[in-house]
């Protein structure tokens, strides 16, 4: 599905996956690994909201349809 993708779709939706992981491994392991790696920082508040706005993105791609990767 992403193959054919411009290179800021790719980014969005490897983000948005990254994102669905670490709250899979929260939800079945009780671990919270962006938090593991960074502890409780400013840095980890960035990432779960570059992480959030990448939802946000794969979320308005279902309607609109980004114009760098139209051909």
């Amino acid at each position: 599905m992403l193959k054919k993708a411009c290179g800021l779709c790719k980014v969005v939706g490897a983000l948005a996956v990254i994102g669905a992981l670490n709250w899979g491994a929260i939800g079945l392991l009780q671990v919270n690994v962006v938090e593991n790696i960074l502890g409780q920082t400013m840095l980890t508040r960035i990432v779960y909201d570059v992480v959030g706005l990448a939802g946000l993105a794969l979320l308005a791609s279902y309607f609109i349809v980004c114009p760098a990767c139209k051909k």
